[in-house]
This record gives C-alpha cells, structure tokens and sequence, in this order.
C-alpha cells in the first residue's frame, strides 16, 4: 500500500514501470521520452510491458510512435532490472580485521577506505594502555559520539567506550547522554563551545573525508584553544547556564519522540493524491498533451514555447520556473492565472505528498513514535533546528495543514499542551530599542499591527483599520526586523515599491527609537566585528565592513536580525530550563515533547493539565525581565491538529 502511495502502482508493477519510464541512476534506457506518469497511465490500463505492447493499437499519437520506436529497448530494459537471488550467500566475518583490510585497500589503491582505517594504534592492547589506567580512562581524555559509536580519547589513541563517567571534555554531549553514558557536573562539550566561539562557522565538526582518528586527534589539538576562547568572548555563562542543560533536555526529548497515526498519515496521503491528479489532469487537458510537471525542461516549453509567454529569468540550465518567475509570469499575463496557479498547486500538493505523509512513517519506531533530531548547532542565531524528519516545518497553513497535524497524536490517557510566546521577536525589539511607542503598545495590551496601519495609512480611527491594510503593517512590524529593502517589502506585502518606501518612513516616524536602535546595532557591529543578544550570544559579521555593496547591505540585515532572534532563542531556552526543573521538582506526569521556535508542546497526563497549564504559563511568563511583558497563549488537543 505504501509503494502505492508513494509511486502510483504496486510493487510487482515496478519493473515494468521501469521498463517504460528508464531509470538514470542505473543507466536503464527505458523508452525515450516516456517517463514515470505516462508509465503509470499506461499500466494502470495494460496491467504489464505486454499488455502494453498487446494493445498498442489503442494507444494513440506521440506516445505510440515512442513505444513502437523503443520497444527493443523496453524489453532490454525489463532485463536488465531484474532481479537475481543468490541461494547461499557466505556470511561475512563477524570482527572486522583492519590489517586484512588495509592489504586489499592497498593493493586496489582504495584510498577513502584507507584513511577510515583505524591507524592511529599498531594493536587494541596498545590503545588501552594508553588510554586506561586500572579499568578508567586517563585524564586529560576526550569522550566523543561520532558516527553512532562512543570513544574515549587520549594520548595520541582512542578505542571504543563502554563504561565510566563523562565530567571533563567531550563532544556531543547531547548524543553521549541518548547513547548511555553516564554525563556528570559541568563538561566541556567541543562542540557546542566552537559554535558558540563563531556560530557562523557551525563549530568544529568530522568532514567526510576524516576518520574518527584524525577527527578524534584534531579536536584534542582544539581543545584548550576552545575553552580559552569561550572564556575571552564572555561565553562561559552563556554555555553552562543555557547551552550545556539545554543539551540534556533536548536528549531526553529526543528519546521521548511523538506518536503518529499511520492510517491518517494515509488517508491523507490518499486525498493529496486524488487532488494531484485532478490537477494533473486539468493542466494536461488544457495543453492537449501529457505534460511532466516535475521537468522544468517539460515546463518551460509549454510555457515559453508553446504559450509564447516571455521569461523574466534564465538559470544555466535554461529559462527558470520556480516559484519567484512562475509568481511574476501571473502578474504580467493575468489571462494565464489560471494555468499558473494550477501548476503551483500542483508543486504544493506534491510536496506535501512526498515530504509530508508516507515518508513521514519512514521515520516511525516500532512504538509509532517519530523521534526528529534537535540540533543547537544548526543556526548561527542561537535558534534550534529539526532534522530527520524536520518536525519544525509542518505546514501551519492551508487546507490539509490541520489533517497533516492530526496524526500526530498523544498516548492513550494523555494530552498534548502547547505554549506559545506572543509576538516574541516584536516584544525583544520593544525591550532592546526601548521605544516608547511600542512599549506603550505592549503595556496596554494594544494589537500592535493595527497601531502600524493607523499611522502608516494615516487613519484617524481603529474601525479604518481592514483586514488588508492590517496585513501590510504586519508585513512592515516584521520586514523591519529582517532588514527588509522597499523592493523586499514590496514583493512581501504586494505592493508598489513606492509605496513600500512610504510605509517604511512612516514607521519610523512612529517608532523614532527603532531606527535609532538599527542604525546603533549595525555602527557597533561595524567596529567590534559582532553583534549580541541580551543574553550576549555574539555573532561575528565580517561582511558588515565590505567594499562590496551587495555583501554590506546583507550583512547589515543579518546584524539587524541576530540580536533581536538570538534573544527569543535565548528566551525560550531559559523557559525549556525553567519548564523542564518545575517538572522533576514537582514530579508531574508531563514531557516536553517538541520545541518550535517561540512555541513549547507538552505530552501531559489528562488529571494533570489544568494545573499544569497554570504552572507553565506562568513560568514562560516570568522567565526574563523586559520593559515589556511576555504572553503566552496556551492550547491543548488530542492530536497536534486541535492545538
């Protein structure tokens, strides 16, 4: 059901398909110019390649002339995939002999396998004399989790480790903790402390050409230069007050994971499915022609050639049709609307379809749990990020948004509870320019967008204010914090650039102490090389004193941005910490389950979230002291959908 989902055929149907349709990968020819749809199409009729050929009469115009052409190389091709099964495969050995192997890599001159070798030490009792005393690793040692093993390392070798306590220098502390090792006091994580030393970099980090001896022995090299250099930037408290727990709450949130709910996954998937076809199948009726929606080059012919639009851009492969082009084409050929936006519904339903749904369970345990992985190191900000799957970026908005939520879903007797910082960023840029306006805006609890739209449209009254002017202002609040250009906002709130450089004097006429506070952020980041939040996370910005106009105007936005979005991250650490020590003092039935951005989720015991919601309202709301309040909305559901 799933390789139906995800293909449009069943498995025994896959080796026809490609047989059709070819396969690039592999060098399968298939037959030329008939790709993975048309084969679909085609089988969902014909059943198999005879079927096909035994029908081919039925089949009409271009799509005939190909299979008569190709047939030899569809047969070819239905060869050439088919699988062949060995009855007794000779089991491999169950040590791994590194002296063996480094013959055959040497003899064969494989010299990627070479450098995975473990060469730093001539045998294993070698590298335990070296790096263990009476069953303990020797101090000054290095205790790592890379490539999904732990090590101990020191003295120039490292062996795999399996006991002991972590309380000095280490590597992912985060990984350590998931996979058993006892993490005690206050270690130096590398990892952590080289991002927090230059976020832009990432951090020191294994390449893909360096085995784990040479990475191992590199950061050993790193190690003391590290921590010297947390402790000149200011970063230490930064590190074991923030960082360091956030660390440990983000391994056990890791290990707790989400349910999801595979058959409404499916059901989903099955609607988004139904609804790509009909859009299909709209686009292609319109052309009088099968068209690959997927290949640009496809595309672009229909587009260009076919309906003599003009392209406003050209890539290297030819006249572009992403979103941006397909966007302006809409503006400029209004007669063509209706073509354009079903091509972009096409793509959005798509992806949904492929990121969303059946590759979502992919990543599902034998619980039904997803367990993404959080990343402190992902953002030079200071903001987390999600990986495999990335549970940040489930869509919000839109018509299967609130069914894709839907399955994810809380255990049996529990509840998810969601908190969410109001306007967090906005608040920040309140409290860090100290404007009067928008403190007084925040003080007395007024929609701080509609403010924006009374002055930037000069309205005299609050009932002036629309729904769409109220849209641009918001627009504005949020363009200004991004360093956003007129032409930027203009794009952004679909307006002229004219206007969007009114808008923008406008609000700086309101809130005279913003543009103040960016004129400030930028001279300063200027002269030290770096910006801070409050917290004073710093981001090094050396493009800021660049010749070159384009890398000075990014780097000034990206010194604009930082502090203000460094501080909500900041903020929402100090609230995972605080939530995070009320829940083991307190010994309440919950877990913090996901982190998004400015909003916290909570698994929750059902007798235990009136209170619960209370408590932790309260706690995020009292976290940190600005001139102005911070608000949390609450939220609670079943299933992720209902929040």
């Amino acid at each position: 059901e799933e390789v139906f989902l995800k293909l449009g055929i069943y498995p025994e149907s896959v080796r026809d398909m490609l047989s059709l349709a070819g396969d690039t990968s592999d060098n399968i020819p298939g037959v030329a110019g008939v790709g993975p749809k048309t084969a679909v199409t085609l089988l969902e009729k014909y059943k198999n390649l005879d079927g096909v050929y035994a029908h081919i009469d039925e089949i009409k115009g271009k799509v005939q002339e190909k299979l008569l052409s190709g047939k030899e190389s569809a047969y070819l091709s239905r060869k050439l995939v088919e699988l062949f099964y060995i009855d007794e495969l000779e089991e491999a050995p169950s040590k791994r002999d590194e002296t063996a192997l480094k013959k055959i890599y040497e003899k064969y001159k494989l010299k990627y396998h070479l450098m995975q070798l473990n060469t730093g030490a001539t045998n294993e009792e070698e590298i335990k004399a070296a790096v263990y005393e009476e069953g303990h690793a020797k101090e000054p040692y290095i205790v790592v989790f890379s490539e999904g093993k732990t090590y101990a390392a020191g003295g120039g070798y490292y062996e795999e480790y399996s006991g002991g306590t972590v309380n000095s220098v280490c590597y992912d502390v985060k990984s350590l903790i998931k996979a058993g090792a006892d993490v005690q006091g206050k270690p130096s994580d590398l990892m952590l402390i080289s991002w927090l030393n230059d976020p832009d970099s990432g951090g020191l980090k294994q390449s893909k050409t360096e085995n784990t001896g040479a990475f191992l022995g590199r950061l050993a090299a790193e190690s003391e230069r590290t921590g010297r250099r947390l402790k000149e930037l200011g970063l230490e408290s930064l590190y074991y007050d923030i960082e360091l727990p956030v660390a440990r709450i983000l391994s056990d949130m890791e290990k707790c994971g989400i349910g999801i709910n595979a058959s409404t996954v499916r059901e989903v998937a099955g609607q988004l499915k139904a609804d790509i076809m009909t859009v299909s199948g709209k686009i292609s009726n319109r052309a009088q022609a099968l068209i690959n929606i997927n290949s640009p080059k496809q595309l672009g012919i229909y587009l260009y050639d076919v309906l003599g639009l003009k392209p406003p851009k050209k890539n290297k492969k030819g006249y572009s049709t992403d979103e941006e082009t397909l966007l302006e084409l809409r503006d400029a050929y209004p007669e063509r609307a209706e073509v354009i936006d079903d091509i972009l519904k096409y793509r959005e339903l798509n992806k949904l379809l492929s990121t969303y749904t059946v590759n979502m369970l992919e990543y599902r345990g034998l619980d039904g749990r997803i367990r993404t992985e959080f990343r402190q190191t992902g953002t030079a900000t200071g903001r987390l990020s999600s990986t495999n799957p990335n549970l940040q970026n489930i869509p919000q908005r839109g018509p299967f948004a609130k069914a894709l939520r839907a399955a994810f879903t809380a255990k049996e007797g529990y509840s998810f509870v969601s908190f969410d910082y109001s306007q967090i960023e906005l608040r920040v840029l309140a409290h860090m320019s100290g404007d009067d306006a928008l403190i007084s805006s925040f003080l007395n609890n007024i929609d701080i967008h509609s403010v924006t739209a009374r002055s930037i449209f000069h309205l005299a009254d609050w009932e002036e204010v629309s729904d769409d002017m109220r849209r641009i202002a918001k627009a504005v609040n949020f363009g200004v914090l991004y360093g956003l250009s007129a032409f930027g906002l203009a794009r952004d709130a679909k307006v002229s650039v004219s206007e969007a450089k009114k808008f923008i004097e406008s609000y700086f006429s309101l809130y005279k102490d913003v543009r103040g506070f960016i004129t400030g952020v930028i001279e300063r980041t200027r002269q030290e090389g770096y910006c801070e939040t409050i917290l004073g996370r710093k981001r090094f910005i050396a493009d800021i004193a660049s010749r070159n106009v384009n890398m000075r105007q990014r780097a000034e936005r990206m010194a604009i941005n930082a502090p203000v979005q460094g501080s909500a991250a900041d903020i929402i650490k100090l609230a995972m910490i605080a939530c995070d020590k009320y829940i083991k003092e307190s010994g309440a039935d919950a877990a913090l389950i996901l982190q998004i951005h400015d909003e916290l989720i909570f698994e929750v015991a059902d007798g235990a979230t009136d209170e619960f919601m209370q408590q932790i309202t309260e706690i995020m709301e009292t976290v940190f002291k600005m001139k102005v309040p911070l608000v949390v909305n609450s939220y609670i559901g079943k299933n992720w959908g209902e929040l």
